[in-house]
């Protein structure tokens, strides 16, 4: 579990690092200068999509229901995307929006989708696994050779 956290903490880390950067301003400041400001934007879905799955992966692994995981991962994703709109604010150069916050809640919650859809295709697939094993013998008839 620690290597786990060692790497929700340096990816949000990395998250925090990109949200104080000055545009123009120092190294971090120069790469954001690169991107346009649409696609700014629009790299808070998955940013911090990535981020409630990383969490929700984690709780899942540690025996946590479903539905718990996916609340923790999402609010865990939502207050540190309001954290880090706050130090955006205080940052020269940088402005806090709404308009991103919502673009954290969007990526958080297509993260718990995905979560959702693999809890389901895991169950289906371990159905379907054991019914191929209990089958493989009828399968298999007057296939081999003696």
């Amino acid at each position: 579990m620690v290597p786990f956290l060692v790497v929700v903490a340096g990816y949000m880390m990395l998250l925090a690092v990109l949200a104080v950067a000055a545009p123009g301003i120092g190294f971090t400041g120069s790469l954001i200068d690169l991107v346009p400001g649409a696609w700014r934007d629009g790299a808070h879905v998955p940013a911090y999509g990535l981020l409630a799955w990383l969490v929700m992966l984690g709780l899942r692994r540690r025996g946590w229901p479903l539905s718990y995981a996916l609340l923790v991962g999402i609010a865990c994703a939502v207050v540190f995307g309001l954290w880090t709109e706050i130090a955006q604010g205080l940052t020269p150069g940088r402005e806090a929006s709404l308009h991103d916050l919502l673009n954290d809640l969007v990526g958080a919650m297509m993260a718990g989708t995905l979560m959702i859809w693999h809890h389901t295709t895991q169950f289906r697939w371990c159905a379907f696994a054991s019914t191929m094993r209990m089958n493989l013998c009828h399968l298999m008839k007057g296939t081999l050779r003696r």
